[in-house]
């Protein structure tokens, strides 16, 4: 059974919400199988955000090459989680909230990822917006 693009960000959103942070992130393979991560910055310290907390589970997915990889996250990734994403090799990224709205939420660097992949050895596909009002919700009032 293939899910799509909503599919997965909602189990982001979900990861999110467990959490109690706007932060949740999903990755899958080609095969439907997936792995996920949220904020966990107060426990385990500032790296600790929802992709780097998924970015370390990939080796149990399947796939040939992580370039076949997609990570789907409720918030356009900072500057050093793109950077992972593009260290890890994964091939697409899709995600609801924009860093620019979240800066007007909290502390945020504001470097988009496009501006990060742009500076990579390899074209990473990016999709911005997916379920972005119910990502934007998850930062409450």
């Amino acid at each position: 059974m293939e899910h799509n693009d909503d599919f997965w960000m909602k189990i982001a959103i979900d990861l999110a919400k467990e959490s109690k942070t706007p932060f949740g992130a999903v990755i899958t393979d080609l095969n439907g199988n997936h792995v996920g991560g949220y904020n966990t910055t107060i426990l385990d310290g500032a790296t600790a955000h929802a992709e780097m907390n998924a970015i370390q589970k990939i080796k149990s997915l399947d796939h040939d090459d992580v370039r076949e990889l997609t990570i789907y996250s409720t918030v356009e990734p900072c500057p050093m989680c793109m950077s992972a994403i593009i260290w890890a090799g994964v091939g697409k990224l899709v995600y609801g909230a924009s860093i620019n709205f979240a800066k007007t939420k909290g502390n945020q660097i504001t470097i988009s990822s496009k501006e990060v992949a742009m500076e990579a050895w390899y074209g990473i596909e990016i999709e911005a917006g997916v379920l972005e009002v119910e990502c934007e919700a998850l930062f409450g009032d």
